[in-house]
């Protein structure tokens, strides 16, 4: 049990981590490179965001539960304050202000008028867009390498138990 436990940790670490990754790494710049109508252009970036906002906070909810649950099996107390579950509740907090906050403001802004200001607005408005799911990678790393310290752990007292 505990097995399967630590792989839908690291599963729902990495689905989360691979979406992100995906997203900025290949998604927004194809459409930005082959989609040529801006607003069109916007809506297929802005949808495909707010998905993987979606995938982000379920990943991370069951990561919480499941943390929870192999800390309660691991040390007989369920332990939310651990290091790798406050970031993870960074991760969902970030995620969250891009989606409730960032996302509609683009939104709104898409039938604008092309105007110096709004170019100006729409910039500051991706940069804090761009910063925030840095930020979520950013500390979802630092959550990735926690669990494997954990998996490590675990593996060498379960070597050492068997000897």
């Amino acid at each position: 049990m505990q097995d399967l436990l630590r792989f839908l940790l690291l599963l729902s670490l990495v689905v989360w981590l691979g979406g992100i990754g995906f997203f900025s790494a290949v998604e927004a710049p194809t459409v930005l490179q082959v989609v040529r109508d801006r607003q069109l252009g916007g809506a297929v970036i802005g949808a495909s965001l707010a998905q993987l906002h979606y995938i982000g906070i379920t990943c991370g909810l069951i990561f919480l539960v499941i943390s929870l649950r192999l800390s309660h099996i691991e040390t007989g107390a369920a332990r939310f304050f651990q290091l790798s579950n406050l970031l993870v509740l960074g991760m969902l907090a970030l995620t969250l202000i891009s989606q409730r906050v960032l996302l509609p403001a683009v939104a709104g802004m898409r039938f604008t008028p092309l105007t110096p200001a709004s170019v100006a607005q729409f910039q500051r408005l991706h940069s804090w867009a761009v910063g925030l799911e840095g930020g979520t990678l950013l500390l979802g790393l630092g959550v990735l390498w926690l669990a494997g310290r954990r998996l490590r752990s675990v593996s060498r007292t379960s070597v050492s138990a068997a000897h």
